[in-house]
């Protein structure tokens, strides 16, 4: 119940519409159990003679006796059963229209609940650090964020409407019973616990299977997500079969749970049913002595039984129910430990909130390991001037990226400070931090939408003036044009219709559209052709002009000119210079600029060949 209940903190928006939609789900279940003790005067006037015993065993004479319905003529008996009828009639209509309207309010209420419930999933989710992401597979979260919701979406609407009417009815139900026949109402006392009983015990498997079952739809969704994710490394290596056995396997698991927890959910209602079916035949035996006795009459015990078809139905309702929010309440639960997840990076409280940033880094003593395994940085003095390009050199894993992550408060450092301007990141507002960089990650990734969007996410506020300005700057901008739609083309899913090339320079006229103070360009021209990074660097060359440049590439030759290069191995600094000064020392940058060059001269020897053969 503690699940559920979390989630009321989510309708307090709608306060109004939640009191209301509760009146009206409550007047819905108070109607019907009203509306069927009205079927008495019908079936008195149908049947006058069965009230006669009633009538002679009274105690005490009423002031005014009534006329016997035997004394009334035809006309009078047939006019008062019109009456009685039509009385009937309103109560049923209102008890229809208001359980239509219960349901209107239970959908509003719980399609709002979604939707804010997902949005704070989401919004939770952009909040939380990096390492988070680093432990966690997306697959998994995507299915908490729409399998678990999706749950509860099944959920809601009617159920949550009988969530409040069925209890009413029942309620309401049984107190009008008792004002025909306490003796019958209270015989049918023992039917409750039994009824009780049997609900408590299948929710409590039907929870426990759902919660089995979120947590394997969510390996489910995984495996899809890893299968169509890596779709061109499973071509080429030829694992389609490997792959799809995974992903039956999982979803095999999903399906035999679902079939165990339907099970479980398909014998309540024939175990609650004949349990009140056998009530309902024993309180047609009983009633027909306390009508011999005089203590009812034939429309008391139509309306009693009536009146008990309604109870029975609520209470299978509220059995149904109860399995519902037990499922519910297992991802409800899912989303809760989600939601009560804390590990955003600290924000000091007044953080400062830079108006102006020149571009000045410093590290003092850094260190950083992901996740506490070995050390990624180890020890790192470093001061970049503002304005200066510094390039960052070393074999992979040598700590170069983490250097950039290190620079935006992607992560906070495990030992020692990262300063900009001076000042600690840590007691900065990231968000401000951040609207003074740009950076082009390794991994190019765009958002579905077209070409102009993508590079206006760098600044949503910039013209189209600005962004082709940008674009130009990347050498993008021929391109672009030549597009079918130009600026309006869409990119595809992940940019997929633009060549790789292509979405590098999209994202590099993403990063210059910022018109940043600090450029991180993390292996920003790998997947370009020579003659387009070249192109690239000239416009670089200008873009840059006046900023502080991270340049984090393995391509040597790509880093010639930069201030200073930073040579790093096994997250140490083990160098530092520029090109004409670290070349000469014979130490580890020369060895790499030697062994790229050979590579490169390879490649142009074995491309020269080619063309000759053709």
């Amino acid at each position: 119940m503690r699940d559920l209940l979390y989630l009321l903190r989510y309708l307090r928006p709608y306060r109004t519409a939640l009191v209301i939609g509760l009146v009206v789900m409550a007047l819905a279940g108070a109607l019907v159990p009203e509306a069927l003790s009205r079927t008495k005067a019908v079936f008195d006037g149908i049947f006058p003679g069965s009230n006669i015993g009633v009538q002679a065993s009274a105690e005490e004479e009423p002031e005014e006796p009534a006329t016997p319905l035997e004394e009334l003529t035809h006309s009078e008996m047939q006019a008062r059963l019109l009456e009685a009828a039509l009385i009937l009639f309103a109560f049923m209509t209102a008890a229809a229209f208001a359980d239509g309207l219960s349901v209107w309010f239970a959908e509003y209420l719980g399609q709002h609940l979604l939707y804010e419930l997902r949005k704070n999933l989401f919004q939770h989710l952009q909040s939380l650090s990096m390492s988070f992401y680093d432990r966690n597979r997306l697959g998994e979260l995507i299915s908490r964020v729409n399998n678990d919701t999706m749950v509860l979406q099944r959920n809601s609407g009617k159920g949550l409407a009988w969530l409040v009417s069925a209890p009413v009815t029942v309620a309401y139900g049984v107190y009008k019973m008792f004002t025909y026949s306490p003796r019958l109402t209270l015989s049918m006392a023992i039917i409750v616990p039994v009824v009780l009983g049997i609900t408590v015990l299948l929710g409590r498997r039907v929870r426990k299977l759902s919660r089995q079952m979120q947590e394997q739809l969510a390996e489910m969704t995984n495996a899809l997500h890893e299968g169509l994710a890596a779709i061109r490394v499973i071509k080429i290596f030829g694992i389609q079969r490997e792959i799809n056995q995974h992903f039956e396997t999982e979803n095999c698991n999903v399906m035999r749970t679902e079939m165990r927890t339907a099970f479980t959910r398909a014998i309540n209602s024939p175990i609650v049913g004949v349990t009140i079916g056998l009530a309902l035949v024993a309180i047609l035996m009983l009633g027909g002595q306390e009508i011999q006795a005089g203590r009812m009459t034939g429309g008391d015990l139509m309306a009693f039984v009536l009146l008990l078809q309604a109870v029975s139905s609520a209470v299978n309702r509220i059995s149904r129910v109860n399995l519902s929010l037990q499922q519910a309440a297992a991802a409800a639960g899912r989303h809760r430990e989600l939601l009560e997840v804390d590990e955003r990076l600290p924000v000091v409280d007044n953080p400062i909130k830079p108006e102006r940033v020149e571009g000045r880094i410093t590290f003092e003593n850094v260190s950083f390991s992901y996740l506490g395994r070995s050390p990624a940085l180890c020890g790192i003095d470093l001061e970049i001037a503002p304005g200066e390009r510094v390039a960052f050199a070393g074999p992979s894993g040598a700590g170069k990226t983490t250097i950039a992550n290190l620079i935006p408060r992607l992560y906070d450092p495990t030992e020692g400070r990262v300063l900009v301007d001076g000042i600690d990141v840590r007691e900065m507002d990231p968000q401000q931090l951040r609207r003074y960089m740009s950076i082009v990650p390794q991994e190019t990734l765009l958002f579905g939408g077209t070409v102009g969007e993508n590079i206006a996410y760098g600044r949503p506020d910039a013209s189209r003036e600005e962004i082709e300005a940008a674009a130009r700057a990347a050498n993008a901008h021929d391109f672009i044009v030549q597009l079918p739609e130009g600026y309006d083309t869409p990119v595809g899913e992940r940019g997929t219709q633009l060549s790789g090339g292509q979405r590098q320079r999209v994202a590099i006229a993403r990063a210059v559209v910022r018109n940043p103070r600090i450029m991180i360009l993390d292996e920003a021209t790998s997947s370009l052709d020579n003659e387009s990074e070249t192109a690239i660097h000239k416009a670089l060359d200008t873009v840059l002009e006046g900023r502080t440049a991270i340049i984090i590439a393995h391509r040597l030759s790509t880093i010639r000119d930069a201030d200073r290069i930073i040579v790093m191995e096994d997250g140490r600094i083990v160098e530092s210079g520029s090109h004409d000064e670290l070349l000469p020392h014979g130490g580890l940058y020369t060895r790499l600029y030697r062994a790229h060059q050979s590579a490169d001269e390879r490649t142009a020897a074995l491309g020269g060949t080619a063309s000759d053969n053709a």
